[in-house]
């Protein structure tokens, strides 16, 4: 009989060790549940585009290829980031976007591309009139009847003038009237101002490479970092330098041009 109760006692104090146990071990997988759910989740990371637009073009060629071929002109531009120049026709509100138009003809209901504005826009664009020339970079998501660019950045020839001055503490911008690029004014000095695609930014290369060497010698200057490049004229061989450095400091980042350290 007392044998029983003995082996009765062993078997309940090890019963007791076991639930002990046990009772630890979910009250500890129960706090890690806890704080695991407690935890905020870490924040997604921006995304940051970090090279130039992938293609340049004028609206009307834009268009233009649309309307010869809507299924090529995707292969080529849709899904891509496009800069695309022209002439403003208006801005007009989109629910609570501002969308600039640029037609490819003055008149009512006319094709045009279609570039949704971001809201850090708003100031740049209110600047400007309508034919004044302008230039955008977006997303280009779509074409019925009319092209349409999403998340869109306006006069970045400007934007990318205003770094270069910026870099140099001196000289003012001015968007180009005929073509692509900005003009960068630095008193009785100037120079013209191109930031596009790599593709255009070979272009330019091949074509400079083509005139005879002393018109290139001291008049261009480039940076591959950046698919810009500049056309000097009657600049010192000083500031050439100058230029140079600062033009190697425009970056790119999420469509807009910025200044490297």
């Amino acid at each position: 009989m007392a044998r029983r109760y003995s082996w009765f006692w062993v078997a309940l104090v090890a019963f007791g060790v076991v639930s002990c146990s046990r009772s630890d071990n979910a009250t500890r997988e129960g706090a890690a549940a806890v704080s695991a759910s407690a935890a905020p989740a870490a924040p997604a990371g921006p995304s940051i585009r970090t090279n130039p637009p992938d293609v340049e073009v004028s609206h009307v060629e834009l268009l233009e290829a649309y309307e010869a071929s809507a299924a090529r002109a995707d292969e080529r531009f849709k899904g891509k980031h496009v800069l695309v120049r022209g002439k403003l026709g208006e801005v007009v509100k989109d629910g609570s976007k501002r969308v600039a138009i640029l037609p490819k003809e003055a008149k009512p209901d006319a094709a045009s591309v279609r570039c949704s504005l971001r809201e850090s826009e708003a100031a740049e664009i209110a600047a400007l009139k309508p034919d004044d020339p302008v230039d955008v970079v977006g997303k280009l998501v779509k074409f019925d009847k009319h092209v349409e660019l999403e998340d869109c950045v306006v006069n970045t020839q400007v934007k990318s003038c205003r770094v270069v001055t910026k870099a140099l503490g001196r000289g003012s911008c001015e968007q180009d009237r005929e073509e692509l690029g900005a003009r960068l004014v630095l008193g009785a000095e100037q120079a013209s101002l191109v930031c596009g695609s790599p593709a255009g930014f070979e272009a330019w290369r091949a074509k400079t490479k083509a005139l005879p060497a002393e018109e290139r010698a001291g008049r261009m200057i480039s940076a591959d970092t950046t698919s810009c490049h500049l056309t000097l004229e009657s600049v010192t061989p000083r500031l050439a330098v100058e230029l140079s450095s600062a033009l190697a400091r425009v970056r790119w980042e999420n469509d807009v041009p910025t200044l490297a350290p």
